[in-house]
């Protein structure tokens, strides 16, 4: 099954075109959080490169956050829009999901907790823990991050933190621990300091396109994908437009 993967949470734009043999091919931005000028014209030359036509695309995958606002609401409409004009499936996976498997991908071993961090901006972080197995790393509620037969449940799931709260929580693990993620990577003099931190390279620091393609063939292959119309966006806080709305009604309630 040839999949399209369309990642955006943070600051990276990728695209990667890959199957049940591998990745075919990648491209990626991660400066200047253009998204919505660079997932077009990465999609149509990691398939030129691949000598893959868009119509022989069979899944469409997208990773729905928690992470950047625009970035997210590009990268899922972009998704949606191609999953309605071919005609096919879509699946989101969840960007500390994408970033947990990265990890295991990448040679952690059977057991080690792993906590990706998301940089949530105003201070705070979006993070999760979870636990690597012998074939990933699994998340409750959220679907298998790895086999059915290897999915483990996440030691925590998806919150919202400042990094000093999280340092905070990780103190007392008492285990040893691997960080990854552009959160990790911003708040490094604060998450980095807790005894048994490990920091995973700075090539983790953004979930990576291939690694979202993988895990989406994975889920697709495990049953049906939702309607395309059903993926959205997971921002896991409202928006700052909403925020600014809310205070602003409130003052104004106030000076009445």
């Amino acid at each position: 099954m040839m999949v399209l993967a369309i990642e955006s949470a943070t600051e990276l734009a990728g695209v990667a075109l890959a199957d049940e043999d591998g990745v075919l091919g990648t491209a990626t931005a991660s400066r200047g959080r253009h998204h919505a000028e660079s997932i077009a014209p990465a999609i149509d030359f990691v398939c030129r490169r691949a000598g893959v036509a868009l119509a022989e695309v069979e899944l469409v995958a997208v990773d729905v956050g928690p992470g950047l606002f625009t970035g997210l609401r590009v990268g899922v409409g972009s998704a949606q829009a191609l999953a309605f004009a071919l005609h096919k499936p879509l699946v989101g996976v969840g960007s500390l999901e994408v970033l947990a498997h990265a990890v295991t991908t990448s040679g952690a071993k059977p057991g080690m907790l792993v906590v990706p961090v998301v940089d949530a901006r105003r201070g705070e972080v979006f993070v999760a823990r979870a636990r690597t197995t012998a074939g990933g790393a699994g998340a409750a509620g959220a679907g298998s991050v790895g086999s059915a037969a290897t999915a483990a449940t996440w030691e925590q799931t998806e919150v919202r933190r400042t990094p000093e709260t999280l340092a905070d929580e990780l103190a007392v693990l008492d285990e040893p621990f691997v960080l990854v993620g552009n959160g990790a990577r911003r708040y490094r003099s604060v998450l980095g300091a807790v005894p048994g931190a490990i920091m995973a390279g700075d090539t983790l620091d953004f979930p990576p396109p291939g690694v979202l393609a993988a895990l989406a063939l994975s889920r697709a292959a495990a049953g049906p994908a939702p309607d395309a119309g059903a993926v959205l966006p997971h921002y896991l806080r409202d928006a700052e437009t909403r925020i600014n709305w809310q205070t602003r009604a409130r003052r104004a309630g106030a000076e009445r």
